[in-house]
């Protein structure tokens, strides 16, 4: 028998080499990704699906806005009704319809607040609806501020003394009809996400995230040479008695979901 030993497996190997980590480690942490992404968009998805049955329940039924506005506006007939195909296409969830005559001088207007979803409710511009029927742009849009020493409509948080604020975009269009034009002075804003404003700039990224949205909207025939957007006007008399009213709903439902 030979005095020398077969050479053991060890001493004929290759130089060991520094294994990398497992295959199925990196498998792993990959599946452990993909399922956090999933579960983080699933979680958006159900944010968004929440925000959108906000936008179809509003803050209060808009047709237990006041009758009476503002001590001499009085609503006159019947809730007027939009047809259901112009609810769908504005988006409308909720909505008043009326009009107003002012027991005083016999002016009267026409009010229309609705409530949806922003992207439906926001494209509907007086821009877009009054050539739609027909009407042709006259003046306009000139900025206006609506304000209101209504203290009970107040922010419970702000100061009682400071007087409320609400922008407003007004317009005229006008229509010939029997060889006349029909002139029409047209107010309007936003309310989103607890700010007022003809244009929404400010809120407007948040649309999907925060869908709810009211629109109001004031129209009333005028006579050629008339001032429109003034401050003494009739629209802004009615809005200076009918915002605060909408602005009060809204804080008191916001307080009550705080409290829930």
């Amino acid at each position: 028998m030979s005095d020398h030993l077969s050479p053991s497996p060890a001493s004929t190997s290759a130089p060991g080499r520094r294994l990398g980590p497992s295959p199925w480690l990196w498998m792993i942490l990959g599946c452990a990704l993909v399922a956090a992404s999933g579960a983080v968009r699933v979680n958006q998805e159900l944010q968004f699906a929440d925000a959108s049955r906000a936008a179809e329940t509003p803050p209060f039924p808009m047709r237990d806005l006041p009758r009476t506005v503002g001590g001499h506006w009085e609503m006159v007939g019947e809730e007027l009704e939009l047809p259901p195909e112009t609810q769908q296409i504005a988006g409308c969830s909720d909505y008043m319809y009326r009009a107003y005559e002012d027991d005083r001088t016999g002016v009267a207007v026409r009010v229309l607040v609705a409530f949806g979803p922003a992207s439906l409710v926001y494209p509907h511009t007086p821009q877009v609806c009054f050539p739609a029927n027909g009407y042709q742009h006259r003046g306009g849009p000139w900025r206006r501020v609506i304000i209101s020493d209504d203290a009970s409509a107040a922010d419970p948080g702000s100061s009682s003394a400071d007087p409320l604020r609400f922008p407003f975009h007004v317009l005229t269009f006008g229509k010939a009809t029997g060889g006349l034009e029909n002139l029409q002075e047209v107010y309007y804003s936003f309310w989103h996400d607890g700010t007022w404003s003809p244009t929404a700039e400010a809120t407007e990224r948040l649309f999907r995230h925060r869908p709810a949205m009211i629109k109001i909207q004031v129209e009333r025939p005028i006579i050629p040479g008339e001032k429109a957007g003034d401050a003494d006007g009739p629209i802004e008399d009615f809005l200076r008695g009918l915002v605060p009213e909408i602005q009060r709903r809204l804080d008191a439902a916001a307080t009550s979901r705080a409290e829930a």
